[in-house]
């Protein structure tokens, strides 16, 4: 936003900030929250501390790091309302939950989490901090959650290194991301009317992820490997005697020389066998049609090779360049592949939402080393994200 643009939405900003007072503890708080979200929102090649300060008329710079760096308010409850505000004032119909990361560069060593990792950012291994997040997306809009940093080993096995970053210590053991995913799924699940889940590949070939949604009896959508293994639905199997005579839990299949197929393979058996391409509209501005197939398949339980897991849709999607997508659901078989898609293409939403967030909104701009600091950062970023949200809502709305 030009300085023109945000001093005539400077009363909507007020209003929307004012929600979240109550919050913040200190009557000064929500005063420099929204000075920090108008920070946000204001052009501006840096949108770290000490220039969002320069460039605020009546800015202060000691006064923002106290209120995002050592301040004491809860940000957790900060994500819960702004939830609570954007469904609200958006009255969205369902859509759907994506999960998803993104990668924070940074120099050195001492800001909280950051270690050598995988960074989608600049596309290779590199120092920089992971957030795990989930989203929600519909027809009218789409805005972020909720999210957490994800700490690496290295973290936390270093427990002076966690405290002087301020590390809750709750926060202090090891936990993988797609549990740490769960956890903030369990957070919001109930709040939010969502008709599924959607995520990519890194959480998509994790099984103990798919079981735990399973028992939560969420229904998901997630892209795989290529290389994941699925039997038949109708598979023959049978129960045979375990030790002492005693039945076997599960039953395995009949068939010991029969082998399953990789994802990449079941698109080759389909084509073998008459089974075609389908030509599945999508809406959306740039890919408007993909070439789709969908089969019900049983998952390969690694554990147990010849003990055919859950029963599942296996959807392939063949890109104009000739490569290949797969994606597994949970979905029931009255699911229609127009639908799975629908879905599965909903992730591409929060790109776009992350895209805006750190080139417009300084998500990744952020100076600080606490745990504390970056959080606050992170739902303050949201709380920008969120506003303009509810103005390009409400500019729709107008004839």
């Amino acid at each position: 936003m030009r300085m023109q643009e945000l001093q005539s939405a400077q009363r909507q900003l007020i209003e929307f900030v004012d929600q979240f007072a109550p919050l913040l503890g200190r009557a000064e708080r929500g005063h420099w929250c929204g000075m920090y979200v108008s920070g946000l929102l204001l052009d501006g090649d840096r949108k770290s501390i000490e220039p969002m300060a320069g460039r605020l008329p009546g800015g202060n710079e000691q006064a923002l790091q106290q209120f995002v760096n050592q301040s004491p308010w809860a940000h957790t409850l900060v994500f819960d309302k702004l939830t609570e505000v954007l469904l609200g004032r958006l009255n969205p119909d369902p859509g759907v939950l994506v999960l998803d990361d993104t990668a924070l560069p940074k120099k050195g060593r001492h800001s909280v989490g950051v270690a050598r990792q995988y960074c989608g950012a600049l596309g290779k291994v590199a120092n920089c901090q992971s957030v795990v997040s989930w989203h929600f997306s519909c027809k009218q809009a789409h805005f972020p959650v909720n999210a957490e940093l994800y700490l690496p080993r290295e973290w936390t096995d270093d427990v002076p290194r966690m405290e002087k970053a301020g590390v809750p210590v709750e926060r202090r053991q090891f936990v993988e991301k797609w549990r740490l995913a769960l956890l903030l799924l369990d957070r919001i699940k109930e709040k939010i009317a969502h008709e599924v889940l959607v995520f990519d590949a890194g959480y998509g070939e994790i099984r103990p992820f798919l079981a735990e949604l399973d028992k939560r009896k969420e229904y998901f959508i997630g892209q795989i490997p290529e290389s994941h293994g699925f039997w038949p639905a109708d598979v023959r199997t049978v129960e045979t005697a375990g030790t002492f005579g005693r039945p076997r839990r599960y039953p395995v299949v009949a068939d010991r020389n029969a082998k399953p197929l990789s994802a990449g393979r079941w698109s080759e058996f389909l084509l073998q066998n008459k089974r075609s391409w389908e030509t599945i509209e999508l809406p959306l501005r740039k890919k408007k049609t993909v070439q789709a197939m969908a089969i019900r398949v049983r998952e390969v339980t690694a554990q147990a090779y010849y003990r055919p897991g859950p029963e599942r849709w296996l959807i392939m999607e063949k890109l104009s360049d000739g490569q290949m997508k797969y994606y597994v659901s949970n979905l029931p078989e009255s699911a229609s592949l127009q639908q799975l898609l629908d879905w599965a293409h909903q992730r591409w939403t929060v790109e776009q939402g992350y895209q805006q967030l750190k080139e417009e909104l300084g998500l990744d701009h952020f100076e600080g080393r606490s745990w504390r600091g970056l959080h606050h950062h992170m739902v303050l970023c949201f709380m920008a994200y969120g506003f303009l949200t509810l103005v390009k809502h409400q500019r729709k709305k107008k004839p």
